[in-house]
C-alpha cells in the first residue's frame, strides 16, 4: 500500500500547499543559513574573528583574555606583557617568535552543507594542530571532533566584533 493512498487528500494538499508557500516565500531557503563570518567568544572568554581568506575561510586571535593570576603583570605593563606574548609552544622553532594577538589559528573549507565548514585549528596552549568541522548553528559555533562520526567538544557563542582589534584585556 503506497503512502499517498493512506493519506487523506486534504492533507495531502495542505502539506502541498505548505511547502508552495514556503518555496515562493524570498529567502525562504537562506533563512536556515548563518554566516560563519564573524566574531566568536571561546570558552576562555578569548575572541576569534572569521572573515574570507584565501583558503575559504579564517580565524584569528582578535581578543585575548588573560587569566586572572596574571592579570597584575598584564596590567601594570600591558605593552610589556604584551610583548611577550609569543607562539612559544609551536613545534616549529622558527615561529616561537611570533605574536599570539592576530594569529591566524583556523582555516575553514566549505562542505557543500552552507552550515558546516571542514576546520583545521592550532591549538597554541599546546602547539598542536588538529582537524574536525565546525557548524554554525544560529549564533553558536560548534566545534566538533570527527573520528567515524563527530562530537560537539565545544560551543563559542557569536559576539559583537570590536572595532580595535586584535587587542588583549588583562583579566
Amino acid at each position: 500500500m503506497r503512502l499517498k493512498s493512506m493519506l487523506p487528500k486534504a492533507f495531502r494538499l495542505t502539506a502541498l500547499m505548505a511547502v508552495a508557500a514556503t518555496l515562493a516565500t524570498p529567502g525562504a531557503a537562506l533563512a536556515q543559513t548563518a554566516s560563519i563570518e564573524g566574531t566568536w567568544q571561546t570558552q576562555q572568554g578569548t575572541e576569534v574573528t572569521v572573515a574570507p581568506c584565501a583558503s575559504g575561510y579564517c580565524g584569528i586571535l582578535s581578543w585575548i583574555v588573560i587569566p586572572k593570576e596574571h592579570s597584575a603583570e598584564c596590567t601594570a605593563d600591558k605593552l610589556g606583557f604584551e610583548a611577550k606574548m609569543l607562539d612559544y609552544q609551536n613545534p616549529d622553532k622558527s615561529l616561537r617568535t611570533r605574536s599570539l594577538i592576530g594569529l591566524q589559528m583556523m582555516s575553514m573549507r566549505p562542505t557543500g552543507n552552507p552550515n558546516r565548514y571542514d576546520v583545521h585549528i592550532y591549538d597554541s596552549e599546546h602547539g598542536k594542530y588538529y582537524d574536525g568541522a565546525v557548524e554554525v548553528d544560529g549564533n553558536t559555533l560548534n566545534l566538533q571532533q570527527c573520528l567515524g562520526i563527530c562530537v560537539t567538544v565545544q560551543s563559542w557563542p557569536r559576539v559583537a566584533t570590536r572595532p580595535l582589534i586584535p587587542d588583549v584585556s588583562c583579566g
